[in-house]
């Protein structure tokens, strides 16, 4: 599955919204891809609704951490992402979160675009790259 038959730019924000059956493998793949996108065209706003991705099994606790783990990475400090997914793969706690916010990267889950996107537009870029330290 290519990513830019589901990437769509407009103004400072990028929108991933894949959709099609996909393991949860392919999907971290997927977003992954779409965040190295943005850093490559230095888009610091990526919103991704999974949404209509299908087959995907819940992750546990280790796949949520390594998920995160590997799209900070891909983000290098670049691109901050709003992911939208069903309301029945979010953690309670929001683990993949604070995940996220311990390694220093910005992201947040959604069951909700508009949420998402609320959120993108917020301020976060400006508060995670304002500071001119990288983060």
């Amino acid at each position: 599955m290519s990513i830019h038959q589901f990437l769509e730019i407009r103004g400072d924000t990028c929108y991933f919204r894949p959709c099609g059956k996909s393991s949860l493998v392919e999907a971290v793949d997927l977003i992954s891809c779409s965040i190295a996108s943005c850093r490559a065209r230095k888009i610091q706003k990526l919103l991704v609704n999974a949404t209509g991705l299908t087959g995907i099994s819940a992750p546990t606790l280790v796949d949520r951490f390594l998920m995160i783990e590997a799209w900070a990475l891909e983000a290098g400090g670049v691109v901050i992402v709003a992911l939208v997914i069903q309301p029945e793969y979010i953690e309670p706690r929001k683990f993949g979160s604070k995940v996220a916010e311990h390694l220093g990267w910005m992201a947040e889950v959604f069951s909700s675009e508009m949420d998402a996107l609320e959120w993108l537009s917020s301020g976060v870029a400006g508060l995670a790259f304002g500071s001119g330290d990288g983060r």
